[in-house]
Formats: C-alpha cells, structure tokens, sequence
C-alpha cells in the first residue's frame, strides 16, 4: 500500500472520531478493534445494548437539530457524528436511518474539506464505507435494495472521483443489471456517462457505449410508457432521455455508425449478437436506410424471425425496389402479426398493396388495401390506392370505349375524403379527384352511346365494380 493511500484510509477512521472541536479522540489501533460483522450473533442493538441505545439517542438528537438549522451548523455535525460513528461499528443493525444520516453528513464535511484533498478523500472514503455496509445489513429492502445503493454509491464515486472508471463504471453495470427498468432516472443517465469515460480511459473498446445505450434506452422508454398518466414521474425520465440524446448525438451519427459496424458486419456476417445490436442501435438512430442495418436485421430475421422485424425487411425491399423480396416479407408480416396490433396490421397490409402495384398484380393490390380498411377504417389512403388502381387501369378496363374507369377511381377518391381523419390524406385524395374528372368523357360522347348522367353502370375488366356515369 503507497503512503497516500495509508494517509486516506487511516484518516478515514480518524476524522469521524476527531472532528471539529477535538473532542473523542481515539487512536487507530481502538477503532479497528470494531469490525462490520454482525454484532453480537445478529443482535439489533449489538454486545452492548444499553451503550448503543444511548448514542442512538444522542446522534439523533443532534441531527434534528442540525436539520433545524437548515444543516449549516458544523459543530452539531461533530457532536452527531462521535455517538452515530459508535453505533456504525458497534450496532449496525440498529436503524437505516442511521445510513441516511450518514451519508448526508459525510457529504457536507466532504464539501467542508473541498481545500483540503487529503481529508476530503478520506472522507469520501468512509462514505462509500457508509453504502457498503448499508447494502450488507439493508440491501433487501425493498424501498432501496441493492441494486439501488450501488447506483447512488457509483454517482457518488464518479463525482469524486471522476478519472477511476475503472472502480465506478463495474458499480453502474451491476446496479443496472440488478435493477433493469427499476433503475432510477438519474442512475440510468450516469450509466451512460460512465460508460463514456470508461471507453474514454481506454478500458473498453467504443462498441460499449452503444449497447449500454440501447439497454438505457429500452429502460426509459419501458418507464416513460409506464408513468404517461404520471406527469411528475414522467418528465424524470422524459429530461434523461433528452440529456441522452444530446450527448450520444455527438459522436453516433448515421455516417459514424455505418464506419463503425459496416467492417465488423463484414468480417463477422454469422455474429447473431452484433447484428442484433445494429438493428437496435440504428432504429434508436433512426439509421435505416443504410445497407449495414440491412444486411444486419435480415441475418437477425433469418434466425430469429418476428413480424416486426418480416415488416422491417419488408419496408427497406420496397424502399430499395427489390419488390419481390418486399412481397415475400410483407406477406410473412400481414399473416404473423396479432390481430390486436390492428394498426401495425393495417400499415403492413397497406405497404403490401403498394407492393402488388409495382409487381402490377391489381386485384391482388386493391384485396390488400381493402384488408387495411378492416383492420384501420379510418385509413383513407387505402381508397386512395385502390382508386390509383382504376386510375391505372383506365385505358384498358373502357366501355364502349369511354374510359369509365376514371368514375369509379372517383368514387374511392370520394370514399378517402369522407373517412379519413388526417387532413393531408384529405387533401390528397381532394387533388386527385380534381385531376381525373379532366378525364370524364364528354356529354356528347356518353349521349352518342345512350348513357344519361346518373345512369348506374358496372365498369367491368377485372375491376367489376358498379359506378354512375358522369360528363366532364
């Protein structure tokens, strides 16, 4: 052990027992005869009953009233802590309060003695004694188990002692996976952030800090659905998520993040893990247009396939015009997806049209936009495809060489104004219809072949759909 950590582990013994007014001392040797088993065969009030009773009383007395004063007073602090410090060793079982007080306590001398490193560390020292021995005899509580304290117990070591990553950053991933989406807010930011300059002390490799950052991610977006009627609860986790996205925005751009994994991808295609972490951390990016995400979700579907991720695949096909790849995604996605996700539903099914149109398979395209309206009634652009369809379809689907397709292309232009409750939908569909009634035949046309405005009339070909005959 080198001389400056002798000074601090010795003074840490020292100063709670000196103080400010001297008064107590005791010598190295006596307070190590006190050790953090438990006293007395687990008795409450240790060996000697009547002794820690006593110091109970009077710790507590003096930290009411250094707590009336607002915690300015140091020599209250002094008195409180000679009779707390008696009971830490000699009764540790006695209150966890005596821990909240503690802790509290030795953050005040510690922010007293900021001048002074050498005390100041030793006290930090004895605070992290403080959480140890708090998670030893209260880390099955379950207001604060153990999880919990070692996330407190590592910001506080952070703050302290920012360069040892080293020592805070393995308390973070332990209380994290202690605690999962329990974590509290704060500790889930200061995960992240330790994971930075554990990777910044050069302890770990970059990738760390991207899948600590999806986990964080998952845990905050699991609390912020969970308190969304909870304002107060929610905006903890609403600010951490913000603070999060503005620091991991500074280096995880979509350029960046396809210079980091495109290699790893490639030299390692059969990695199931790492392509799972892509996925997720370029959908956190919204980074999915890129090949990389590509190639990484479609080795993931093919193990280990979901309907989310047939629609994802599904979705890039299309984007990238690999329509029959895309119609054999969106088909798996359509038929495996709970009816209960009847939105989800309703856009797989809505993308599946899109994608019999461009194979030109219509009677099969309008089947899928009708499906939409089963499972989204309120899903205008699915008229608004069908009547694409007919549109389409005019040149060929005629009467009497009247291109009559455009009147029922109308109508489910129509039928997406009336139902949709989106207003973009609404205008599109509104633009449309204005387009094509430029395509009606004209009264002359249609009265040289005996067909009279409002006479009711079945467009045939393989629309076969009943409409009304309307001039331009």
């Amino acid at each position: 052990m080198n001389k400056f950590k002798f000074l601090v582990l010795t003074f840490s013994l020292i100063m709670i027992v000196g103080l400010v007014d001297g008064k107590a001392e005791q010598s190295g040797a006596d307070l190590l005869n006190f050790n953090m088993g438990t006293p007395d065969g687990g008795s409450k009030y240790g060996k000697d009953s009547v002794t820690c009773v006593k110091n109970l009383s009077l710790y507590r007395e003096f930290y009411k009233q250094w707590k009336a004063g607002k915690y300015k007073d140091a020599n209250l602090v002094s008195q409180a802590m000679i009779s707390w410090r008696y009971c830490f060793f000699a009764c540790p079982l006695v209150s966890k309060n005596m821990y909240i007080h503690g802790n509290k306590m030795l953050k005040y001398l510690i922010k007293s003695n900021k001048d002074d490193s050498i005390k100041m560390q030793a006290y930090v020292d004895t605070l992290m004694m403080v959480y140890d021995q708090r998670i030893k005899y209260f880390g099955d509580d379950k207001k604060s188990p153990k999880g919990r304290l070692l996330g407190r117990k590592a910001k506080d070591y952070m703050k302290y002692r920012v360069e040892q990553s080293e020592v805070y950053y393995p308390m973070f991933e332990e209380s994290f996976k202690l605690m999962g989406n329990n974590s509290e807010p704060t500790t889930m930011f200061y995960f992240y952030v330790a994971s930075v300059r554990y990777v910044q002390q050069k302890h770990a490799e970059k990738d760390l800090i991207l899948e600590n950052y999806v986990e964080i991610q998952d845990a905050l977006e699991y609390n912020m659905l969970k308190y969304a009627d909870n304002p107060k609860k929610l905006e903890n986790y609403n600010k951490v998520n913000i603070n999060l996205e503005k620091n991991v925005s500074k280096f995880a751009t979509c350029e960046k993040l396809v210079q980091l994994y495109g290699p790893k991808l490639e030299s390692n295609p059969d990695d199931l893990k790492l392509a799972k972490n892509i996925v997720k951390f370029f959908e956190r990016r919204k980074c999915t247009k890129s090949d990389v995400y590509f190639n990484a979700l479609e080795k993931v579907h093919s193990i280990e396939p979901t309907p989310e991720s047939a629609f994802s695949m599904g979705k890039m096909a299309f984007e990238r015009k690999q329509f029959g790849k895309a119609k054999k995604y969106l088909e798996e996605a359509t038929t495996t997806l709970n009816d209960s996700l009847a939105i989800k539903k309703a856009s797989s099914y809505l993308l599946l049209s899109e994608t019999y149109r461009s194979l030109k398979n219509y009677p099969a395209a309008r089947s899928a936009a009708l499906k939409v309206l089963k499972y989204n009634p309120k899903e205008g652009m699915a008229y608004i495809l069908i009547g694409d369809l007919y549109t389409s379809s005019a040149a060929k689907c005629t009467l009497q060489g009247l291109r009559v397709a455009y009147w029922a292309a109308a109508d489910k232009y129509k039928s997406a104004i009336a139902i949709s409750s989106d207003d973009k939908t609404k205008e599109i569909a509104r633009k449309k219809l204005a387009t094509i009634k430029k395509s009606f035949p004209e009264q002359k046309d249609a009265f040289m072949r005996n067909l009279a405005a409002g006479q009711k009339i079945t467009v045939e070909c393989w629309i076969n759909e009943e409409t009304t005959v309307r001039y331009r």
